[in-house]
């Protein structure tokens, strides 16, 4: 006699392939979340001050950032002209110890033409405590200047 399979059948069949591909995506889960590398924490600042300048006047940039995947850093204060192009570097601190405390910079620079000015803080990871290749490990939004 061949009977073919019931609707009761049916119904525990479904919820076996159902259980089944619970068990299956919790098991999954649990691999990702092993497996995943915690992210580390890290923060960093840049101010520019006044908003507005005249031309030959100053601008006061201060800036600070932290990091608990760096060991010895450093943070340096970039600038352009206008709102695209290349940064360049005007500034950097000393190299620190990050256990110790926050990488810093604070520096004064001359508006000499009209115009946009931005500027935008970096956190490098460097070697050792007396430098050696940096890495860009944080970088700031850009502040913009209006020079008049």
């Amino acid at each position: 006699m061949n009977r073919g399979i019931g609707r009761a059948e049916k119904a525990g069949f479904r919820r076996q392939g159902a259980r089944a591909a619970a068990v299956g995506a919790l098991g999954a889960a649990a691999v990702v979340l092993a497996v995943t590398p915690a992210f580390a924490k890290g923060s960093a600042d840049l101010t520019a001050s006044p908003g507005t300048v005249r031309v030959g006047h100053t601008v006061h940039i201060k800036g600070h950032g932290d990091s608990d995947a760096v060991q010895y850093a450093k943070f340096c204060a970039q600038e352009r002209a206008g709102t695209h192009g290349a940064w360049h570097t005007v500034a950097c601190g000393r190299i620190v110890e990050m256990a110790a405390k926050d990488a810093t910079v604070d520096v004064k620079i001359k508006a000499c033409h009209r115009g946009v000015v931005q500027f935008r803080g970096v956190l490098y990871d460097v070697d050792g405590p007396r430098g050696g290749h940096p890495y860009a490990s944080i970088t700031t939004p850009a502040r913009t200047i209006h020079v008049r």
